[in-house]
């Protein structure tokens, strides 16, 4: 009869050490099982925010400004996204994931500005591969708190590998959970499915533009066949034309116009003949590029293309410098950008947070009244036509 009592005693001491487990659990917030999350496509009114749950599930976002709290609800699956609308310009969000299991935040972001604003932005790139550096990039960059991201292509090693998007999200959420990431795509993507599908970017995705405050930013694809397709070049003298009057105009592509990677010339050559003359009549500000895994400055007929391949792929050598070269260094690296009103100041750092190098881009037009773009209130659930679907 002793013992009886004395087993009973330790089932409820042991139950009652599992509950305090689980209230444990549920205030930090920790999930084994989350992948994410990550914020994308950020407007002055709108924002897309996705996350990854081993379970189906169909998850909610309790969002905030501070003075009023709303909630959204995502579509049943593994992968969850939701897209929030009617928000405020330049405004921080908080906001927390609730699911069957997990609770995970709190989290926040800022929504784009209208009209001129001082901001930071980073561009970092060929982040596949090597997931230890990856992360270390990541720890370093949020230390230095933009407001926007943008990485260059190859997000992952092989696009047609599930596995490998999922663990993209795992390591991405240390900086795009918080920070709104804008990507590109590289030829480690393949054109795959899964990055249009996992992914959340204006316009059609594989091409596309956007306003923070009065900076105007375009991307682009590089790959072939999409980098002499006419449909993109006619877009692109377009779109730099409707925004000729931004103060300042910052382009991003996977591969660069110029390189000093010995093997790699041909192609970049292919890529200066075919974007540079566009990009040169409308006097874009800076051009920035991935693919080699290194760091490389160059100043070509007045704008700077600058090669921000270090984000935890294994490093590429560099050949000597030719008479267009800045900089160039074979070491994993990044790009703090911090948005002035009469300049853009670019510092790339390395690893250990030694300055690698430093450029100022002056505004391409007169400082004067702010350009202002302003958005329509866009009716977010009918999805963007893909102009180019991938095969």
């Amino acid at each position: 009869m002793t013992m009886f009592y004395e087993s009973k005693g330790k089932s409820f001491a042991r139950s009652k050490f599992i509950l305090l487990c689980l209230l444990l659990f549920a205030l930090t917030g920790f999930s084994l099982d989350l992948k994410g999350p990550i914020v994308q496509n950020v407007t002055p009114y709108s924002a897309t925010i996705s996350w990854w749950t081993d379970e189906e599930d169909s998850g909610r976002i309790i969002y905030s400004d501070g003075k009023q709290t709303l909630e959204a609800q995502s579509r049943r699956g593994t992968f969850q996204k939701v897209r929030l609308t009617n928000l405020k310009p330049s405004t921080l969000y908080t906001y927390r994931l609730e699911g069957n299991g997990y609770s995970a935040g709190p989290f926040s972001f800022r929504t784009a500005p209208l009209g001129f604003k001082r901001f930071r932005f980073v561009v970092y790139g060929d982040t596949r591969t090597q997931d230890d550096v990856h992360r270390v990039v990541l720890r370093a960059i949020v230390k230095h708190k933009p407001e926007l991201a943008l990485n260059t292509g190859d997000l992952v090693a092989d696009g047609r590998v599930l596995e490998l998007w999922k663990n993209f999200y795992s390591i991405s959420t240390i900086l795009a959970s918080s920070v709104p990431l804008y990507t590109v795509l590289g030829n480690h993507e393949k054109n795959s499915r899964f990055y249009f599908r996992f992914l959340s970017l204006p316009g059609n995705e594989r091409y596309y533009s956007f306003n923070w405050g009065d900076c105007h930013f375009v991307a682009l694809d590089s790959n072939e066949p999409y980098l002499s397709d006419k449909a993109q070049l006619k877009w692109l003298e377009e779109d730099l034309e409707r925004n000729k009057n931004a103060r300042f105009i910052i382009v991003f592509f996977h591969h660069p116009a110029h390189t000093l990677v010995k093997d790699r010339t041909s192609f970049a050559e292919k890529v200066r003949q075919t974007l540079c003359p566009i990009l040169e009549r409308y006097r874009v500000s800076v051009v920035f590029n991935g693919h080699d895994h290194n760091y490389q400055h160059f100043l070509i007929n007045g704008i700077h293309h600058i090669v921000t391949g270090g984000g935890g792929a294994p490093l590429y050598d560099i050949s000597s410098p030719d008479k267009y070269t800045i900089k160039a260094e074979k070491t994993h690296n990044y790009l703090i950008c911090d948005v002035e009103e009469d300049r853009i100041v670019l510092r790339a750092y390395r690893l250990d947070g030694s300055l690698l190098d430093e450029t100022v881009i002056k505004p391409r037009i007169k400082v004067g009244p702010p350009f202002i773009e302003k958005f329509p209130q866009i009716q977010f659930w009918k999805r963007p036509k893909v102009v180019s679907k991938p095969k």
